[in-house]
């Protein structure tokens, strides 16, 4: 795994020098520290870290509340704690956690947790870019059929030849089908 730029958030000095000790002894980038949540938030504005671990417990904006707003920044959490009761656990799950691990730490278990939870968001990216993706496509397709409609109503002629014309029409033009399908659908709606 190559080295991740990781934002510690933890209220207590000497957990986060053991992490810090135990995350660059392994190559990882330690971009910045913190010991809040509002610090947390501020830190990950700036820093963009690739993952943040952040404890539970901490004064103000807990590290549940914390994640959540990280999750919205797109910045992966994992979660230390000292608590294992199932209504944490339960409150971890709905704010997108990508793991929970409890206290004390070991970089035995510290490590693989990383690794796994970063490899569980970058696979959440993949699906989120290939949904985005799909969803362009449609609107594309819907678009197109739309402006095909209305060259074949508005010619008197067939689906298929008004494809033809719409795709002579985009080269003639230099421009893409899609954008002039837009183009095409955007005059009608005016007209309507």
């Amino acid at each position: 795994m190559s080295s991740l730029s990781i934002l510690i958030v933890d209220d207590e000095a000497l957990t986060r020098l053991d992490i810090k000790e135990m995350l660059q002894g392994v190559g990882h980038i330690v971009c910045g520290e913190a010991n809040s949540g509002a610090k947390a938030v501020e830190l990950a504005k700036s820093l963009a870290p690739d993952l943040a671990i952040l404890d539970v417990m901490m004064p103000g904006l807990d590290g549940l509340e914390t994640a959540k707003i990280l999750h919205s920044l797109n910045i992966p959490v994992l979660m230390l704690t000292a608590y294992s009761q199932p209504k944490f656990i339960n409150r971890a799950e709905k704010v997108n956690v990508y793991g929970y691990l409890v206290k004390p730490i070991t970089e035995r278990d510290l490590l693989p947790a990383i690794q796994i939870a970063y490899a569980r968001w970058r696979e959440m990216q993949d699906v989120r870019l290939k949904l985005e993706n799909t969803q362009h496509e449609l609107h594309s397709q819907k678009l197109i059929a739309r402006a095909r409609a209305i060259l074949a109503a508005r010619e008197g002629i067939n689906d298929y030849e008004a494809h033809q014309l719409l795709i002579h029409q985009a080269m003639d033009l230099r421009i893409t089908v899609v954008k002039l399908a837009g183009q095409l659908v955007h005059e009608v709606s005016k007209e309507l």
